[in-house]
């Protein structure tokens, strides 16, 4: 599917899928919102405190992780059949939840795996050859990117085609590659209707701040923050899900 298609089809369905907008955006608003709780309460928390912080961000984690499974089954079903619905989200949710885990887990040893040799790299140069071990960084840190980038879509394949783990990265290796300049397209197109937004944003919260206390204008930080993430989550679900299908079709 062509990129401008794919990005026509995010924006048609996020805009009919206003009840996945909501619910990601009271999911984003309440962490937001003990966000905003620790931040204000807490500035130098102590190691008490900062356990409390810790625990409270892997349990953020790992509902997000149930929130993507149910967002990708909820975008799935609205692109094949034309209507969804939040029971869809919640049983995606459960059902390919041990599928994004994995998929998260082994991106994230991919990308330890990279850092890992570029910091022994500039450690076995260090001052002797400065220039060439931060050369050597650089591109063990271009091909990190470039094999995260190839595993992209692998929650979707995960989600759309019912697959296992593994299988759905070792897919997406392919699709990406046959498709690399158009994943690029689309995500640099996404990127910057966020960055365009995210100043817009970033404006409005100015004034805001200017013109209230700090604690009410964290307040509406997090509500409108939450409701923009919320929309540009479902949008680029909805833009890469139905890209892949699109591929799916033209194999």
């Amino acid at each position: 599917m062509h990129v401008g298609q794919s990005l026509k089809k995010g924006f048609s369905v996020t805009q009919d899928s206003m009840s996945l907008v909501l619910t990601l955006f009271v999911f984003g608003l309440f962490w937001n919102l003990v966000n905003v709780f620790f931040t204000s309460k807490f500035e130098t928390p102590d190691a008490k405190v900062s356990a409390v912080v810790i625990a409270v961000a892997i349990v953020f984690v790992l509902l997000s992780i149930f929130v993507q499974a149910g967002s990708l089954g909820f975008i799935r079903e609205k692109l094949k059949s034309g209507a969804s619905s939040l029971s869809i989200f919640a049983a995606s949710g459960t059902r390919y939840y041990g599928a994004l885990f994995l998929i998260g887990l082994l991106v994230s040893l991919v990308i330890g795996v990279f850092v890992l040799l570029a910091a022994l790299a500039v450690a076995a140069f260090g001052n002797r050859a400065e220039v060439l071990a931060m050369g050597l960084a650089i591109l063990l840190g271009a091909i990190g990117i470039y094999f995260v980038i190839l595993l992209f879509l692998a929650p979707y394949i995960a989600v759309a085609d019912d697959q296992k783990a593994i299988a759905s990265l070792k897919q997406s290796v392919g699709v990406v590659r046959k498709n690399i300049l158009a994943v690029f397209g689309l995500a640099l197109i996404l990127v910057a209707i966020g960055f365009v937004v995210g100043l817009v944003l970033g404006a409005i919260f100015a004034l805001v701040g200017a013109a209230m206390p700090k604690a009410i204008s964290d307040v509406v930080f997090a509500i409108l923050g939450s409701f923009v993430n919320s929309y540009l989550g479902v949008l680029v679900t909805a833009s890469f899900m139905s890209f892949y299908l699109g591929t799916k079709s033209q194999a």
